[in-house]
């Protein structure tokens, strides 16, 4: 691996996550790195599958690939990069931000620049779903069909995202499953099955309050239905990191986790993945070099930014 002082990187940036345009990024980047003795080049993304194909296209000649997107461009860059040498970083510029926030990163992607200037290496988990991998959440259930439902629709940010859910809780059945964590079989009927690497899942959304992005665990929180009226007190402690103390989220932590069930379309990191087969879920302990700013913090907002 190479020194940081010596570092290429290469930004991959997404042009229609989150909202504003990101034609103007190139030369945000330009101006904050210019002054370093670095190789920096940037590119744009035309669709789906773009930022892993630039990643391998440009493998031997940069060391970091910074994702420039949501968390969709984040997962795309780092199912290119884990289990490798090679070192990733990211500027949150989507509607979630689920690991910048996570690592304590702003919001504001010039701000994030500089922060990444004065950066240090971290190495994280990250997790694998039927081979595919995630960094943040996988999930079954209620948080699975609004991913499918946001991704259908052109308006992103997240009050698109806010109408959907509530638009379509009332109507939302819970299904059955079959969890097994680490050998031990559960049955649950459930709202939403979550196992997460990181605590939320964006803008702040604390889906699994207890998981932390290095202990080589998966955190596992099984949201049984729940009375209507109880939903703006779930509402409540999902934003102020509480959920896993309501009687209705049962929580786990585990290594290998299997789900089955009738219903087991999924979420990848907030991507919509149509699914028919038993969900066979692992961590992948140590597995990502990260970039990291040396001042993390717990609350990286503002909470609303794109």
């Amino acid at each position: 691996m190479a020194e940081k002082s010596n570092y290429r990187y290469l930004f991959i940036i997404n042009p229609v996550a989150g909202i504003g345009g990101k034609k103007h990024f190139p030369e945000m980047i330009m101006r904050v790195f210019g002054e370093m003795d670095v190789i920096v080049e940037t590119c744009f993304t035309t669709g789906r599958g773009d930022a892993s194909r630039l990643v391998r296209e440009n493998w031997e000649r940069f060391d970091v690939f910074v994702a420039v997107g949501g968390d969709g461009t984040v997962n795309e860059v780092i199912s290119a990069v884990a289990g490798t040498q090679k070192v990733f970083s990211l500027i949150p510029a989507g509607s979630g931000n689920a690991l910048g926030r996570e690592l304590g990163l702003s919001m504001w992607p010039a701000r994030a620049l500089k922060e990444m200037v004065a950066s240090h290496l971290r190495i994280i988990d990250t997790g694998k779903v039927n081979g595919r991998r995630f960094v943040n959440v996988c999930g079954v259930g209620f948080d699975a069909h609004i991913a499918e439902r946001f991704a259908k629709t052109k308006l992103r940010g997240p009050f698109p995202y806010i109408a959907i859910v509530i638009r379509d809780f009332m109507a939302y059945q819970p299904h059955g499953y079959r969890i097994t964590i680490d050998g031990k079989m559960f049955r649950r009927k459930a709202f939403a099955v979550t196992v997460a690497n990181t605590s939320q899942f964006g803008n702040n959304a604390f889906i699994a309050p207890r998981a932390k992005i290095d202990d080589g665990l998966l955190d596992i929180c099984i949201l049984k239905p729940f009375p209507v009226g109880v939903a703006p007190d779930l509402a409540l402690r999902l934003f102020n990191g509480q959920l896993d103390h309501s009687k209705y989220c049962e929580y786990h932590q585990g290594k290998e986790i299997l789900i089955e069930g009738e219903t087991l379309s999924c979420q990848v990191d907030g991507e919509p993945v149509i699914n028919n087969h038993p969900l066979q879920l692992s961590v992948d302990g140590k597995s990502l070099n990260i970039l990291v700013p040396g001042n993390i913090r717990t609350f990286a907002g503002p909470f609303f930014a794109g």
